[in-house]
């Protein structure tokens, strides 16, 4: 019988060839050897499917499938972490890149404090080919022994969310909702993450962010690429909804309110004490205040989203209607 890894990486990816490789000699150049690597593809339409199928031939550690149709990210992201076995877990994009210790350096970190749940490196920020950008310096209090303020850090701190590719215990995200398919689903994880123990940040900068204008965060809604009549050019935070789940592109999605209905249920469900749980909600008022204009701009979008949801509804209208005059 094989016994089963000591980490799982997921690396969940669409139409990835132009980073794939890098990013997969990254992962197995590890230092830290013990881990099977899932690779989920999304359906793509480039070298992807080829990439790593040749990788998967020649390191045993690989396991690769293939979706027939594109199911968004979300979707994949969750299908990664479905298929692990290991006792720890990490999310890796098909764009990024890890110094050789990276690997090593979250599993001690993680192997000799049992109340840290998740382990991760300073960032360093690249460009598409590879030239260095810059450093991202963004200090937190990820680490306090305190559940309020480590969750005061997840939701008020506007941080990017690197943290998600760090190193996690698996045991604590099951006993978290899975990551949804909405915008900022990876910063509710994180903060539902804070309830469950604390961070642990490398100082070293171990984790390379490939910064380039196909990432996810270029990722412009639908509505925005058709010439149109606008009520507004606006959008909300990126990546945008159809990123998250391809069936949005028509739907009218209120990002903001999201994520304050998401943090809200997150601190209801925290297994942690009355006192901290008020705490914690008190928390979500600074939130609104400082996200209310993004709040009202949702409002705007959503209005835009139902002029093209009958812009679109009246084009296909008139289509069906000049098919049935030239039969």
């Amino acid at each position: 019988m094989i016994s089963a890894p000591t980490l799982s990486i997921g690396l969940f990816v669409y139409n990835g060839e132009a980073f794939l490789r890098e990013t997969l000699d990254s992962l197995l150049g590890q230092t830290f050897k013990d881990f099977e690597l899932i690779i989920s593809d999304n359906a793509s339409t480039d070298a992807t499917e080829e990439i790593c199928k040749s990788y998967a031939n020649a390191d045993p550690r690989i396991r690769y499938s293939r979706n027939e149709i594109n199911m968004g990210a979300g979707w994949n992201i969750r299908r990664v972490f479905s298929l692990a076995t290991g006792r720890y877990f990490k999310w890796a994009a098909c764009d990024d890149l890890y110094e050789p210790t990276f690997l090593e350096k979250c599993i001690n970190a993680l192997e000799t404090n049992s109340s840290c749940v998740l382990a991760h490196s300073k960032t360093r920020v690249i460009d598409d080919r590879g030239a260095f950008v810059e450093y991202y310096n963004w200090p937190m209090r990820s680490d306090s022994p305190n559940v309020v303020s480590r969750f005061r850090e997840m939701l008020l701190n506007d941080h990017l969310c690197f943290q998600i590719f760090g190193v996690m215990r698996r045991d604590a995200l099951l006993k978290i909702p899975p990551q949804g398919s909405y915008v900022n689903s990876d910063g509710v994880l994180l903060a539902q993450m804070s309830f469950l123990g604390s961070f642990y940040e490398d100082p070293e900068y171990l984790f390379i962010s490939r910064r380039h204008e196909s990432q996810s965060t270029q990722t412009l809604p639908v509505r925005l690429k058709k010439r149109r009549f606008r009520l507004t050019n606006r959008h909300g935070t990126l990546p945008c909804p159809e990123w998250w789940d391809p069936n949005k592109s028509k739907s009218i999605e209120m990002p903001e309110w999201r994520q304050l209905r998401e943090y809200w249920g997150s601190v209801m469900r925290a297994p942690i004490t009355s006192e901290d749980r008020l705490k914690c909600l008190c928390l979500l008022a600074p939130w609104v205040v400082k996200h209310f204009r993004r709040m009202m701009k949702d409002v705007l979008i959503a209005a835009d989203q139902v002029l093209y949801n009958l812009q679109m509804a009246n084009m296909k209208d008139a289509e069906l209607t000049e098919a049935r005059k030239t039969t």
